[in-house]
């Protein structure tokens, strides 16, 4: 079924967390012709998201639901998937509250035929050297088509001392970690741990 669709060729995009510190990121997708499917619990902030994308090639599609509702979060992402064609890129920023969220998402994106590359954006607890969390997680292997990715949100060291990464940093290196494609990436740094903020 290829890019064509009911939405004039635009390539299907997710992001979870869209509306907040990823809302950059969001915006640069829909720059680049996407539509981008939102998830996020403000309607508020979903409709400031799909007007400030107005003037760009691609659109907003706001999903406004609480993505730890599971049986929800299937339907409706299955709904937008019927609506805007098949997912070929997903960036997901789930809270550790709500564990099966990533799991549902990558039911519906198993069930296209093309491929989606998944970025998992992960706080930098998920950096910690003792914790082998690198692996990626046991559910993957039922979905063939999902080209899963890391990404760590780590901290700035700066003037001896460290600091969390801004929202504009967040979205920036999130963005340069779906341009590199590479299965593990650091926005900002995780080393040396010792100074983790």
């Amino acid at each position: 079924m290829g890019m064509s669709h009911a939405d004039g060729g635009r390539p299907h995009a997710l992001v979870v967390g869209g509306t907040g510190m990823l809302r950059g990121l969001t915006l640069s997708l829909a720059r680049q012709g996407y539509t981008v499917s939102v998830i996020a619990r403000s309607s508020h902030r979903l409709r400031s998201l799909v007007d400030a994308a107005t003037p760009f090639p691609g659109r907003i599609n706001p999903v406004p639901l609480d993505y730890r509702h599971g049986e929800q979060l299937r339907q409706d992402l299955t709904t937008a998937v019927g609506q805007h064609g098949p997912l070929v890129l997903a960036v997901c920023w789930i809270h550790s509250t709500a564990p099966e969220a990533l799991p549902r998402i990558a039911e519906v994106i198993g069930a296209q035929t093309g491929l989606c590359r998944l970025f998992h954006v992960r706080g930098s607890a998920a950096a910690n050297p003792a914790d082998g969390a690198r692996r990626p997680p046991e559910w993957l292997t039922r979905f063939p088509n999902i080209r899963y990715r890391q990404v760590i949100l780590g901290f700035v060291v700066e003037g001896g001392g460290s600091r969390w990464l801004t929202h504009e940093e967040i979205s920036g290196g999130v963005l340069s970690a779906v341009q590199d494609d590479a299965p593990y990436y650091v926005v900002g740094t995780v080393e040396p741990w010792s100074l983790r903020p």
